[in-house]
């Protein structure tokens, strides 16, 4: 496992966790970027194609320019994306969301068809199960985020979507890995309330006023009301948002399109032994589920509760007590 994080001489960094269970780098040997506007998000896309291994970072330069650097097994190198040519520029403020998810299931995805060949000329890729690519979300202004798309093969970043009425200082959560056509965004409304948007792109489906075919909706059955302003969101297993009071919740969704719902008795606070453990109001956060050597998975939630520390919890997916522990990132 790899984490990315901002050092506090604004270098973006990398550190790794062996099987032996310690974490390694975050030195000057390990930076990525010099050039990240302080307290920048930080969004991470991993995938394989090919058998080739590929990493995508995004984040914000100090010019507040959506940025992307892309590393592969094969060169080791960090390059400038594609993305870079656009010259994205994001809404100016200390704190603003920032994500990138992998696209993993194109099953009748529309938008495929709209991504330009290097000529102009209409796209001809046949997109399947086994096509890979990224989405993007940044916000434009206080109350709207752009979403842009880019696919394997392609040459470019489109855009996609517009998302007015949203809380652009918060984060955005996504979840499109999973069976079926349906993909998942999550975001928060002006109201500070986390909301989830489902979009099912089967084309062989009959369009009706419940279940439309390529159109974003709101699934109003659940949300997540009273987060804090700045949440981070994100989702692997359980949705996570930081709520008012600087806790990080973790909320167990049975996904359904607009039957979508939470199963409120599996929801929980991310804590240590003495129970939850408060986030810096605003902190950045990060998580993820690893299976272990023991057969099962386990959750890992990153977030900062003192402000020079980067702290992670741990526990069993199914259950059980949290562990609390701090990466070790070097003073230089």
């Amino acid at each position: 496992m790899t984490v990315y994080f901002q050092h506090w001489t604004g270098d973006i960094r990398w550190m790794q966790l062996t099987p032996r269970g310690e974490w390694i780098g975050g030195s000057k040997s390990e930076v990525i970027v010099s050039d990240a506007k302080n307290a920048t998000p930080i969004s991470i896309v991993a995938y394989a194609v090919n058998n080739t291994a590929q990493w995508h970072l995004f984040y914000i330069d100090k010019n507040n320019l959506v940025r992307q650097k892309s590393n592969t097994n094969l060169t080791n190198i960090w390059e400038n994306g594609p993305l870079n040519e656009l010259n994205l520029t994001a809404y100016n403020s200390q704190s603003v969301g920032l994500q990138a998810c992998w696209y993993g299931n194109y099953y009748g995805d529309s938008d495929a068809s709209n991504f330009p060949t290097h000529d102009g000329s209409n796209n001809t890729i046949e997109f399947d199960s086994d096509t890979h690519g990224m989405h993007l979300w940044y916000p434009t202004e206080e109350s709207v985020f752009k979403q842009y798309g880019w696919y394997e093969g392609q040459e470019q970043w489109l855009e996609q979507h517009t998302w007015p009425d949203m809380n652009g200082h918060a984060g955005v959560g996504c979840y499109s890995w999973g069976p079926g056509s349906t993909t998942y965004a999550m975001l928060v409304n002006k109201e500070n309330t986390a909301e989830v948007w489902w979009k099912d792109t089967d084309a062989n489906t009959e369009s009706t006023s419940s279940h439309p075919i390529n159109t974003w909706v709101n699934a109003t059955q659940f949300s997540i009301p009273n987060v804090h302003p700045s949440t981070s969101l994100g989702y692997t297993e359980y949705f996570y948002a930081q709520m008012a009071d600087g806790s990080i919740r973790g909320h167990n969704i049975d996904w359904d399109a607009e039957n979508t719902t939470g199963i409120e008795e599996n929801h929980f606070t991310v804590g240590g032994a003495r129970g939850p453990v408060l986030g810096i109001k605003g902190t950045h956060m990060s998580v993820t589920a690893v299976a272990d050597q023991s057969g099962g998975t386990s959750l890992y939630v990153f977030y900062q509760t003192r402000g020079d520390d980067l702290s992670v919890f741990t526990r069993d997916v199914m259950g059980g007590q949290w562990t609390q522990g701090e990466l070790p990132v070097p003073d230089e």
